[in-house]
């Protein structure tokens, strides 16, 4: 049977834990052209969305 977290030997109360900073991690290769094209596909697609909106008014 599980026991309990706070029963646990590697249990640690929320009090003494202290943060770690963060750091952005760096995009290269070929996800930075990846979200790039993420990009540009959402430009397009609001603009076609714009365009059947004043079509269609």
């Amino acid at each position: 049977m599980r026991k309990h977290a706070s029963q646990r030997e590697d249990f640690l109360p929320v009090d003494d834990l202290t943060p770690i900073p963060l750091t952005r991690a760096e995009v290269r290769g070929w996800v930075r052209w990846a979200f790039w094209g993420l990009r540009v596909y959402i430009a397009i697609m609001l603009v076609l969305v714009a365009v059947g909106f004043v079509h269609g008014l």
